[in-house]
């Protein structure tokens, strides 16, 4: 019993302490910010099995879902307050508008105004509808009209050669019209805040089933018009999205058609290139021009998630972004709140649910504190690296290989060397040719991702040699300790083969694979 405690028991001690490391490194994970200057994640009390449609207005943010709008104010540390609930159905995938006590959508194509149980017409055959905390268009075909909730009242804006598709409204009322021009085509006008529209097109986006614009921002800054907009593109059954800028001085608007510059983003932190990027507007982060959008997350057990990033604007099509949401799936409909918080939805697969991140100080001490929630997510994310670093065992089975030819070819040639009862050269030789064979997969395990995500005390200069170095030498030491004499030449070699393995996996395998 005591020969097989030092043979198996310590050895199962120094992976569960490895284990528990990693277990340690996730809960210290789950309180780190995803940029020193914002919290972590804050879900914010709301929850919906349908996805809702948001609007964020001058009386707050709302959220319409399951024949109801629900009113939320949020303060600078993002506490929320459930302020009122409307019993209104909102047409899905339509806009809306909302003051608290009044819905303004678009249903079985009329524009209605809701409140107080009842429904009033303002006008019928609507094709399509654009809201903001400033304006409300709507458009039938080809006429675009403006709308004041206050006295009802109605205004032809213009009428176009071809059919509204869409307007992007920017502060003040201004907007960017899409105007379709063909079937695979669009044309964009602007329309300043007193609502008169530069007659001439500036740009021409796509607009094909397969290959299309699904939003756009702009901003006017220094007598500069700069215009951000997304496309999604679908090719043999998959989907990519990529963003894309357009820039022109004021006063040149209309005079020629703006070629598009494709943006390329980065992640600050890792250096890696973000893929996918969509869902771009511009922002004010702290009175700066910022652009907020979501791509795909590089945080270790993310599962693909598609993540909110911020960077700041400049004249380039190249940005280094920081990521400010640490939720786990996809990021929809990010909004933003005040001049140092944001809220969005995030799906992930059985429900939708509110959260938002800021720069305030008491939000950030919030964020940090450990909680019920994110000891469940340091354990979830601990799981999913062990069941990573399992390949590390399949990959690992070639280092093997050498040291078992050997061992057969002599077993085969010369058996009497195995008839010996103390340790011979065959056991050490083989254990030396199997050391080195890790050295062969160190530079490709500790590559980029294993930087990016492995605890410092694993990351420090040269410490793709020197744990393999502890590795071995640990290995060893187990290996002289808890030896049985009666296994002979075999059972000690994969009996040190074995254990080097389990430490390695245990140690740095987390680290090596993501394959979630």
């Amino acid at each position: 019993m005591r020969a097989k405690l030092k043979a198996f028991g310590i050895p199962i001690v120094l992976v569960l302490l490895c284990i528990g490391a990693l277990f340690f490194h996730q809960l210290l994970n789950v309180k780190q910010q995803p940029d020193p200057e914002w919290s972590r994640s804050i879900p914010l009390g709301y929850q919906s099995e349908e996805r809702p449609l948001s609007f964020y207005g001058e009386e707050g943010l709302f959220l319409a879902s399951k024949g109801e709008v629900v009113q939320y104010s949020l303060d600078e540390s993002l506490n929320p307050t459930k302020e009122n609930t409307l019993n209104t159905s909102v047409t899905r995938g339509k806009p809306f508008w909302s003051d608290g006590k009044n819905v303004v959508q678009i249903k079985d194509d009329q524009l209605i105004l809701s409140g107080d149980d009842q429904e009033k017409t303002i006008d019928d055959n609507v094709t399509g509808i654009s809201t903001s905390a400033q304006a409300i268009y709507y458009w039938k075909n080809e006429v675009l009209y403006s709308f004041n909730p206050d006295d009802l009242t109605t205004k032809e804006v213009f009428r176009f050669k071809g059919e509204v598709q869409d307007a992007y409204i920017g502060t003040n009322g201004s907007a960017v019209l899409q105007i379709r021009q063909d079937d695979a085509h669009s044309i964009l006008y602007f329309m300043d805040e007193g609502l008169q529209l530069l007659k001439r097109p500036f740009a021409i986006v796509n607009s094909a089933t397969s290959h299309h614009i699904t939003g756009l921002s702009f901003s006017k800054a220094n007598n500069q018009l700069n215009v951000l907009y997304n496309e999604e593109m679908r090719a043999q059954g998959t989907l990519s999205y990529k963003i894309f800028k357009l820039e022109t001085p004021i006063d040149d608007i209309g005079k020629d058609i703006l070629k598009p510059k494709k943006l390329k983003f980065t992640n600050q932190q890792s250096g890696y290139p973000l893929e996918s990027p969509r869902s771009v507007q511009f922002a004010s982060i702290d009175g700066k021009p910022s652009i907020l959008f979501t791509s795909e997350s590089h945080r270790v057990g993310d599962q693909n998630a598609i993540s909110l990033y911020v960077a700041p604007y400049n004249e380039s099509t190249t940005f280094a972004a920081s990521p400010i949401s640490t939720t786990k799936h996809f990021t929809y409909s990010p909004v933003q709140i005040t001049e140092e918080s944001i809220a969005w939805l995030d799906y992930g697969g059985d429900y939708y649910e509110l959260f938002g991140a800021s720069k305030n100080k008491e939000a950030i001490i919030k964020s940090t504190e450990w909680s019920k929630r994110s000891v469940k997510e340091a354990v979830n994310n601990a799981v999913l690296m062990l069941f990573s670093s399992l390949i590390t065992i399949l990959v690992s089975f070639y280092w093997v290989l050498p040291s078992l030819f050997v061992l057969i070819l002599l077993y085969m040639f010369k058996p009497n060397i195995f008839e010996k009862e103390e340790i011979n050269w065959v056991e050490y030789a083989s254990i030396i040719l199997f050391i080195l064979m890790p050295l062969t997969f160190i530079g490709k395990a500790m590559g980029d991702y294993f930087y990016f995500s492995a605890p410092d005390y694993l990351t420090f200069t040269g410490s793709e040699y020197v744990l393999l170095l502890v590795i071995s030498a640990l290995t060893a030491l187990l290996w002289k300790v808890g030896r049985d004499p009666d296994w002979g030449t075999f059972g000690g070699v994969f009996y040190f083969m074995g254990i080097y393995i389990l430490l390695y996996v245990s140690s740095i395998g987390p680290y090596i694979f993501n394959l979630f």
